[in-house]
């Protein structure tokens, strides 16, 4: 009989019921039962691995560890249907038509949160090893029970990949629309596993924010916190600049025609929106599997905004 791994994903030849041997990475297997699993708990202080996550933002305060207060920390053990994806089709310019269509494919494992409340855990990659067979008498914190059924599930994990072929797409073929249509899309169910997670809720100042550590690792599925008061008043003072530049630009320009200023002013305002945006957001988000899009933005440098000014500039 043909037999796929749970913890490594492998497919090998088993000849005999019972326990058999993964001959890739050593998972004892048992036939025919029950494919529940467990990871068991190894962080014990999920405050130290937060501190340190958010202290690497660079829009984090830099008293974040030494100010935040924690106000809940619970210790749950969440099911996770695990599916094994299987999907291929094309990606093609738009959303009507089918111009410029690329391949994509998709073959690998998607993990559902099977409890509503846990939706930014979705397709959070599991560690390779460590995973056993489930036993109630292991479970250190909250058991949760399995809520969303499991068709619900598998349709989340088709839209997952979905969004996630559409996202590749787009960055490999450089497109501002794209549209996936997929022939062929599977989702076979590996089994539940119950993994460790730590919720926190913790204030910094006025503002109350939340995540995840994982309990095996360490490693933060999902957090929120404060936005530096200073990185945010620097993007207020960027954006003023911006905007000054623009009127001082367009007010020289004004001897060749009402259109140059009007340029001038309307590349001012494109360059100083997104310093002003970022000067008005009080609250980040971040990820260690995954860039959000705070984040992802601050990873762009700050030349972007500057590159507008030279623009303004070439004008004169």
């Amino acid at each position: 009989m043909r037999v796929r791994c749970p913890n490594c994903g492998a497919t090998f030849e088993a000849e005999e019921e019972g326990v058999v041997e993964c001959p890739y990475c050593g998972f004892k297997i048992k036939l025919g039962e029950a494919r529940d699993f467990m990871y068991p708990l190894k962080v014990q202080n999920p405050r130290h691995f937060l501190m340190s996550f958010i202290r690497l933002q660079s829009i984090s305060p830099n008293d974040v560890d030494s100010k935040a207060q924690i106000l809940d920390q619970r210790l749950y053990y969440v099911p996770f249907y695990v599916f094994f994806v299987e999907a291929e089709g094309s990606a093609h310019h738009g959303y009507i038509s089918t111009d410029g269509a690329g391949r994509v494919e998709f073959m690998n494992y998607i993990v559902v949160p099977a409890v509503e409340g846990f939706e930014e855990l979705i397709n959070y990659p599991l560690p390779a090893k460590g995973r056993k067979y489930f036993e109630r008498g292991e479970v250190k914190g909250e058991l949760l029970e399995k809520k969303v059924h499991v068709e619900d599930a598998r349709k989340a994990a088709i839209t997952t990949v979905e969004e996630s072929l559409k996202k590749e797409a787009k960055r490999y073929y450089h497109w501002n629309g794209v549209n996936v249509s997929l022939s062929t899309k599977y989702a076979e169910l590996e089994g539940l596993v119950y993994y460790p997670i730590w919720k926190i809720t913790y204030k910094y100042g006025f503002f109350t924010c939340r995540a995840y550590v994982d309990g095996v690792d360490g490693r933060i599925p999902y957090a929120e916190f404060p936005i530096s008061s200073v990185k945010r008043f620097v993007n207020l003072t960027l954006s003023a600049v911006l905007l000054l530049v623009g009127a001082l630009v367009g007010k020289a320009l004004v001897g060749y025609g009402i259109t140059a200023p009007l340029g001038s002013l309307g590349t001012a305002l494109i360059g100083a929106y997104p310093s002003l945006k970022k000067s008005l957001r009080i609250k980040g988000r971040a990820s260690t599997h995954k860039i959000l899009d705070e984040v992802k933005e601050e990873i762009m440098p700050e030349e972007e905004a500057f590159r507008f000014i030279r623009q303004l500039f070439r004008k004169l």
